[in-house]
């Protein structure tokens, strides 16, 4: 071992704090909407009334058609035939953890006035986070054939390269070949960003022009949300305070937030209409509160683990409601 100076041997480390700052993890704006615009990050769970008690799947019903109607003179015979009239989507569980451990080194060097920071309340902290992370990305995803929720991906049946699947691909048990209300709407033209494009992306639904049958949220990447800001004039540039308040920086369009979310891949845009769309917990497994348990029955005495799950699934209600845009560009 090398030899202390006289200044490592007889000066204490100055802490500038001791409370780790975090490098490594970056926030979601979809998931704190999603999750109920928790008054803070680290307060995020699903809300009360959208957790579920259990059910081999989650069933959302849907109005596919509509009663037989027609014009009406005196010669007109109505047409009494019956009409089936309500379908339902349904969606698997999926979910996800957070876990960590600590040894008998760190419960016995880490502990008394000489541990500045304390790693049991850091991992446990870390555990939650490290779960919201991980949900966070998923919604961003498709569940391929593992544990995860049904994302972005598989709402819109695209890859992450912004190929669209084929018609007979599921969303909810459902395929577009065989209900075609079922649509998602993906724009793939080429387009810069701005206030023209914008309005081109809100016609996209085509369900009537009232708000709620409209996006109301709005994910980016930020030099797409950037670019938007650019092509306004400052008189027309404003925020939702709400998510300003929470710490989220936005711009609006028609009353809809765009912010930026790192997990927005490239050129793309996400126009969400959250009144048909949000996640479902079950109220069991909803970020469970992680509790550190000994490692006894393994023959480890000194070996404590925690973790969080969650289990649930992101629902939609309403699949043309939201658009994707895939190919957007910062004006030159």
């Amino acid at each position: 071992m090398t030899l202390q100076n006289q200044l490592n041997a007889t000066t204490e480390v100055y802490w500038n704090s001791v409370v780790p700052e975090d490098i490594f993890n970056t926030a979601s704006a979809l998931l704190w909407a999603l999750c109920g615009k928790a008054k803070a990050e680290d307060s995020l769970i699903v809300q009360p009334e959208e957790t579920v008690d259990g059910g081999t799947m989650i069933k959302v019903p849907l109005l596919n058609a509509n009663s037989n109607h027609g014009t009406y003179g005196a010669t007109t015979v109505i047409n009494q035939s019956k009409k089936d009239l309500v379908t339902a989507a349904r969606f698997g569980w999926g979910g996800a953890y957070g876990s960590n451990t600590l040894n008998l080194d760190d419960k016995v060097k880490n502990s008394g006035s000489e541990a500045v920071i304390r790693l049991t309340n850091q991992y446990m902290e870390n555990i939650k986070e490290s779960a919201r992370v991980d949900l966070a990305a998923q919604i961003m995803s498709a569940r391929g054939t593992g544990d995860g929720i049904n994302g972005l991906l598989d709402l819109f049946n695209v890859s992450a390269a912004g190929v669209e699947g084929a018609t007979s691909v599921e969303y909810g048990c459902i395929a577009l070949s065989e209900e075609p209300n079922w649509i998602n709407n993906v724009i793939k033209t080429a387009e810069t960003m701005c206030f023209e494009t914008m309005q081109g992306i809100f016609r996209a639904p085509a369900a009537g022009d009232v708000d709620s049958k409209l996006p109301n949220f709005c994910c980016t990447t930020a030099l797409l949300k950037d670019a938007y800001e650019l092509s306004l004039h400052p008189q027309q540039r404003y925020t939702n305070d709400v998510m300003v308040q929470a710490g989220w920086r936005n711009i609006m369009h028609k009353g809809a937030p765009i912010v930026s979310d790192s997990g927005v891949p490239a050129g793309w845009l996400f126009a969400l209409n959250l009144n048909y769309l949000g996640l479902k917990a079950h109220k069991d497994f909803n970020f469970t509160k992680p509790v550190w348990l000994d490692k006894s029955v393994l023959g480890q005495p000194d070996v404590i683990s925690a973790n969080t799950r969650w289990q649930g699934n992101l629902i939609c209600k309403n699949r043309k409601m939201n658009v994707l845009h895939t190919n957007l560009s910062k004006a030159a």
